[in-house]
């Protein structure tokens, strides 16, 4: 049985919620400032450190160039880097020759930083389609974990036909694998993400996790920095549950789930080498 805590390293701000890009940039006097999530990423990083949690950092390429120095805090702790694309948008209006240029640069800029290519890739909103799949592919990449295998929800996520298990994609002579994220099996409901902890509480969570586990099957949750943020502010506007409980529970939850559960913690990386290879 294996768990994996993945982090979606972006600033708390992109794409918060359809249409808050202009209140936010109002806020911020039309400059939208960088290196927000470098404070909570860093009580984050305490906490894997503190129980010996080796795991999976998505990294927006923004992000990357705003500090590298942090991308180079992650990978020297041992963690593995990935990609979590260039910029925060819906890749599913991007071009195909957009997305292989942009992956492309991506990529090559999480090398500089830490001179490994990142080998697995997630989607911003989890948008991802069968040609993102085949960019990804072809750019070098060996896995994806966008897929959310949940009932459809409108403007969110849902692939309600994907397995709840990481799978090779394609045929089997394809060596690229899909990586899906938590949710309860049988009703198919969302579970795996920092939003769900916060507004449906730490035990909806939980309870999907041992449901899982128990199937023996491997489990990806992912937070942001957004959601251990105790500094994040709270405008006018903007739904409630988008900020709600993000800091001190989120971050009291986080650690639960990693006390108490009797199964390997580790990255994406080696838990697709411990499940498939």
């Amino acid at each position: 049985m294996t768990l994996s805590l993945t982090v979606d390293v972006e600033e708390w701000y992109h794409d918060l919620w359809p249409g808050a890009d202009k209140i936010i940039m109002e806020y911020y006097h039309q400059k939208l400032p960088k290196g927000t999530f470098v404070k909570p990423l860093r009580l984050i990083l305490q906490l894997l450190e503190r129980h010996r949690v080796r795991s999976t950092f998505f990294i927006l390429g923004e992000s990357a160039e705003a500090c590298p120095e942090m991308v180079e805090e992650i990978h020297s702790m041992g963690h593995e880097v990935a990609s979590h694309g260039l910029v925060h948008k819906d890749l599913t209006k991007l071009s195909l020759d957009e997305l292989e240029e942009s992956e492309r640069r991506n990529r090559d800029l999480l090398w500089k930083i830490t001179r490994e290519k990142p080998q697995g890739f997630r989607a911003p909103l989890f948008k991802v389609n069968s040609n993102i799949i085949s960019i990804l592919e072809r750019v070098g990449y060996e896995y994806d974990s966008s897929v959310v295998p949940s009932i459809n929800i409108p403007g969110w996520f849902g692939h309600v036909s994907a397995p709840l298990h990481p799978y090779r994609v394609g045929r089997q002579e394809r060596n690229f694998f899909e990586a899906p994220v938590a949710v309860f099996p049988y009703l198919r409901l969302p579970a795996g993400g920092g939003w769900f902890i916060r507004n449906f509480g730490l035990r909806y969570v939980v309870t999907a996790i041992r449901l899982l586990l128990r199937k023996g099957l491997p489990t990806i949750v992912y937070i942001h920095p957004l959601d251990v943020y105790s500094d994040v502010p709270r405008l006018a506007g903007i739904p409630f549950h988008t900020t709600r409980r993000c800091g001190e529970y989120t971050l009291k939850a986080i650690e639960h789930i990693l006390k108490n559960f009797d199964c390997k913690r580790m990255s994406i990386q080696d838990m697709l080498k411990d499940y498939i290879l």
